[in-house]
């Protein structure tokens, strides 16, 4: 049987029968990888905790995996370093970057620039950066290296350069393009905008215009299905 071995970090993980869990891991020799973690539930046994204490998220990992088929055997799990640790938003930002890698990467492709990016947005959340500021600028990093992203200067319909005294609409696939005789007054961007979120030049605006758009260019590679680490953003806010 085929053996993997690869640095990784758990996105999801799932009971599975009466001792087991179903792993989702991120790795950055392989991508997204799914395993089985053998007698990790239940009972006592100090091998057995140790193995289910290493299982958590933001830990980062050295994983062995054997198996033809999609759905991995996990051999040999070990710490390769100090685990992330977050409390409120800090935590609740971390397990949005876990569903939304979950949801759109690809299965067991190597995709080392997104692991790379994943544990950089990781360390600024750690170090407690601006939350809004470091989330856009994952978004949009990892929708250009999963070959989904665009010019964030340029009208993709008439190829010119993005005027910042006119208005944009974002169309998905396309880029933006001018507003004018569009009835689509509640998704207009100023020019301004955008020629600010390209340069990472963050203000209430810009940081308000990108979050509208990310959320429309995520949309076709999530679905339909809601997140649940945005309801939980949600909750927070209606409790404050």
């Amino acid at each position: 049987m085929s053996l993997l071995t690869s640095n990784g970090l758990v996105l999801h993980r799932r009971p599975y029968r009466e001792t087991s869990f179903i792993v989702d891991f991120f790795t950055r020799e392989n991508g997204r990888v799914s395993g089985v973690c053998r007698a990790v539930r239940g009972g006592k046994g100090s091998s057995k905790n140790d193995r289910k204490s290493l299982l958590q998220p933001f830990q980062p990992l050295m994983l062995d995996f054997q198996g033809k088929h999609e759905l991995k055997n996990l051999r040999q799990i070990d710490s390769t370093g100090k685990m992330f640790t977050f409390s409120g938003v800090q935590l609740f930002s971390a397990l949005y970057l876990n569903e939304l890698l979950n949801r759109v990467l690809p299965k067991e492709v190597a995709l080392p620039d997104v692991y790379d990016l994943y544990l950089a947005t990781l360390l600024r959340l750690s170090e407690k950066q601006n939350i809004e500021i470091v989330l856009r600028e994952f978004e949009i990093n990892l929708l250009n290296f999963l070959g989904y992203g665009f010019n964030w200067q340029v009208d993709g319909q008439s190829g010119q350069a993005v005027n910042e005294y006119e208005s944009y609409v974002f169309v998905y696939e396309q880029g933006f393009q001018l507003s004018v005789g569009l009835n689509q007054t509640q998704n207009c961007f100023s020019g301004a905008s955008l020629l600010k979120i390209a340069r990472f030049d963050w203000d209430k605006l810009s940081l308000q215009c990108a979050k509208r758009i990310l959320r429309m260019a995520l949309r076709p590679l999530l679905g339909e299905k809601p997140l649940k680490s945005r309801e939980l953003f949600q909750k927070l806010e209606t409790e404050k």
